[in-house]
């Protein structure tokens, strides 16, 4: 377990984790790191593989390299990087300029030029503004990402504190669920360990069809040590 100062840390500290997955009605696997760049600078990236009978048939990399500014400890994406290859292959970039308050934001071989606000996030970047406000205290959050070329209004409500059952074992946790407009057919709740400076455990998104994505921790290390179960730790 980390001491508690460590929480109150401006700077996320470096992990990496694999997870149990399931993409629609399959099995795959995931991995999500964060690693230190430089003094100002540090990095989130995601895999996402599935396979049939032993062979990757498609692959989901992100990634998003983030600013630290040394002054007031603020989180600015600079840049970000989707790529989907096998099944359903595409891609998805943003720039952020934050001199001319713009962002690009590339589909393909298409791009979209969209308004730089303050918080704006793409699906990396925006785990660090959810551990932020929670640092807070807040139980709604509310931030702007950048989705498919859009600007999208993020808000997440706070669902409470529990332990949570994970592939490594039980971790004491915050539940939180996206929050989207009435009506909407989609639902994603996201679990993060508030012993390991809310490193995500599980997350679920459900969609319509046969799309839903889950993750499950199965192992992981933050700041050069193992991440350890609560049960592990009172066996």
């Amino acid at each position: 377990m980390l001491p508690a100062t460590s929480l109150l840390a401006d700077t996320p500290l470096p992990f990496s984790a694999s997870y149990e997955a399931r993409y629609g009605g399959f099995r795959a696997s995931a991995k999500r790191s964060l690693q230190r760049i430089d003094d100002t600078h540090i990095e989130i990236s995601t895999l996402l593989e599935l396979k049939l009978l032993g062979h990757r048939v498609s692959s989901i990399s992100e990634s998003s390299l983030i600013f630290i500014d040394s002054n007031d400890g603020h989180a600015r994406s600079t840049q970000y990087a989707f790529i989907q290859e096998g099944i359903g292959k595409r891609s998805r970039h943003i720039h952020y300029d934050w001199d001319a308050a713009i962002t690009k934001a590339s589909l393909d071989n298409l791009v979209i030029e969209l308004p730089l606000e303050t918080n704006a996030t793409d699906s990396l970047s925006g785990y660090l503004e959810i551990r932020s406000q929670l640092q807070e205290g807040k139980t709604d959050i509310f931030f702007t990402g950048i989705y498919k070329g859009e600007l999208e209004a993020i808000h997440y409500r706070v669902l409470g504190n529990e332990i949570t059952e994970t592939a490594l074992g039980k971790f004491n946790t915050v539940r939180l669920q996206r929050i989207r407009e009435p009506g909407s057919d989609r639902n994603t709740e996201i679990w993060l360990a508030t012993d390991w400076d809310y490193l995500l455990v599980k997350l679920v998104q459900e969609e319509p069809g046969d799309s839903t994505i889950s993750l499950d921790l199965r192992e992981a290390v933050m700041d050069g040590s193992p991440v350890v179960a609560v049960s592990a730790l009172t066996d």
